[in-house]
């Protein structure tokens, strides 16, 4: 059956849960197959949710937990054993259950015969087996037969041979032979019998359910005659929320009990179990056109999540990376270029290549040494760069941005020019000195990818609640603008 989950029931007990259609006729009907049914005894049937750790864990949720259960109804009971000694003759047995809150699903009185004959009873519509309690009749088996307008009277029970079927009477019974087709017209007979043995009814009787935690969450009194449901979403919630927090994985267990032995066909139906980790405050990064992560705070959480919940907020700088701008290695790969010191050193890029084009920012690509200060002469602007700090070693080569302040157009060939007013910068060419270009652009309808989820700008700030991102230690951050991306109400969303 679509949709069914059995997340907490023991699989072993498991036979099948589907549902198949018919139709007759006009009627269309369905069959449901249970799972096979398991003893719920006194001390517990026990059904597990596990749920495996996540390092910094805050809490938990859980979508669905209906526990159902449905008694065992059919069939011949649990044999409890001898309830009345042989007679001979007599004329009713008397018997008391073993334990009076369990129903009486049948009795076997072997050596059942007419006294003093013992000729075997001829069970008809004129000779019956009546069931009384407390004096009145209760059950007659065969029922009395119907007489003109009057229906048949005490039906429930049947017998055959020796076995006396019952609509699972509770307490204490007696039996007598009657002949006759009214109650008013009945001649009870005498006979004789041997011992006398009870079969109880097989649902259980008393029924109890304890959460998680070990509270009982919900309580049946007497026999359970049909199906019972309840909402267990809540406890499991409870539990999780506490457990995730400190505990290295394990199972939460919901148990089911009777105060008398029974079967019952019995399914914990678990689904949207969610283990969260809350990540505090406002994640930001910046990012000048190139991939680059939004960092997870924190410790690892040992595994990968399903998503991350946040809120999405994109501000854009209003400008994005023009294609003509130098690509910068992922990885050093022995590269090299012009030293930087207090000879300036330019780079030109043809006019036609920035046509139409505003200036914002111009980067260069490489290593500075450690306190390093550059100057930057472009488009008739001085801009300059101070205090940098150097790579450990060689290392993936950086971008120095200079801001132009307002937009430039670029109305003739562009020539970069750098030099070090202290210190030195190593200037990856590949083949010519690299730089990057930011050209004036809008943010309306730019698209910026986050943790797989792709947005479109609709303004200077585009604010995007409750997205689902993709991402263990950070989530990839992938556009051509230069924007800075912000997650804030962030949740970090594990299976259990």
């Amino acid at each position: 059956m679509t949709g069914v989950s059995l997340l907490g029931v023991q699989a072993a007990a498991v036979q099948a849960v589907a549902v198949t259609g018919y139709t007759t006729g006009y009627t269309t009907g369905y069959t449901v197959l249970l799972p096979a049914p398991v003893t719920v005894p006194p001390a517990g049937h026990v059904l597990s949710t596990p749920w495996r750790a996540v390092v910094g864990a805050t809490g938990a949720r859980v979508g669905r937990a209906l526990l159902t259960l449905d008694p065992v109804t059919a069939g011949d009971g649990r044999d409890l054993g001898v309830v009345a000694p042989g007679k001979r003759p007599t004329t009713s047995i008397t018997v008391r259950p073993p334990d009076p809150r369990v129903p009486t699903r049948a009795l076997t009185v072997p050596q059942w015969v007419t006294a003093p004959d013992g000729e075997t009873f001829p069970w008809s519509d004129d000779l019956h087996v009546m069931v009384r309690q407390d004096g009145r009749p209760v059950v007659a088996a065969p029922p009395l037969p119907a007489v003109g307008y009057v229906p048949a009277q005490l039906p429930g029970g049947t017998v055959s041979g020796s076995r006396v079927t019952l609509p699972d009477l509770l307490g204490d019974l007696t039996l007598t032979v009657v002949s006759g087709r009214t109650l008013d017209a009945l001649t009870e007979l005498p006979f004789a019998h041997g011992d006398v043995r009870l079969r109880a009814a097989p649902m259980p009787v008393g029924l109890h359910v304890l959460g998680p935690d070990g509270d009982e969450q919900l309580a049946v009194a007497g026999p359970v005659r049909g199906r019972v449901s309840h909402d267990l979403a809540p406890a499991l919630a409870r539990h999780l929320a506490a457990a995730v927090r400190t505990e290295p994985g394990g199972t939460a267990p919901v148990t089911v009990r009777s105060d008398v032995v029974g079967e019952a066909h019995v399914r914990l139906d678990v689904q949207d179990v969610v283990i969260e980790r809350a990540l505090d405050g406002r994640l930001t990064v910046g990012c000048d056109g190139t991939a680059t992560t939004l960092p997870r705070p924190g410790v690892a959480p040992g595994r990968a999540p399903t998503r991350t919940r946040a809120d999405l907020t994109v501000t854009h700088h209003g400008a994005a990376l023009h294609p003509a701008s130098d690509p910068v290695p992922a990885v050093d790969a022995g590269l090299g270029g012009p030293t930087v010191r207090d000879e300036p050193v330019t780079r030109r890029v043809a006019a036609a290549t920035l046509a139409d084009a505003r200036l914002v920012r111009v980067g260069v690509v490489g290593w500075p040494s450690a306190g390093t200060d550059l100057s930057l002469v472009v488009l008739g602007r001085t801009v300059t760069a101070t205090g940098l700090v150097g790579p450990v070693g060689r290392s993936t080569p950086q971008v120095v941005w200079f801001d132009l302040g307002d937009a430039v157009a670029v109305d003739r060939p562009l020539e970069v020019t750098l030099r070090a007013t202290r210190g030195t910068f190593a200037w990856l060419a590949a083949p010519e000195p690299a730089v990057r270009l930011a050209v004036e652009a809008p943010a309306a309808g730019a698209h910026v990818t986050v943790g797989g989820l792709t947005v479109t700008l609709t303004g200077p700030e585009t604010h995007v609640p409750g997205v689902s991102l993709a991402g263990t230690d950070g989530w990839d951050v992938t556009t051509d603008q230069l924007v800075t991306v912000a997650l804030s109400s962030a949740v970090m969303e594990f299976a259990p």
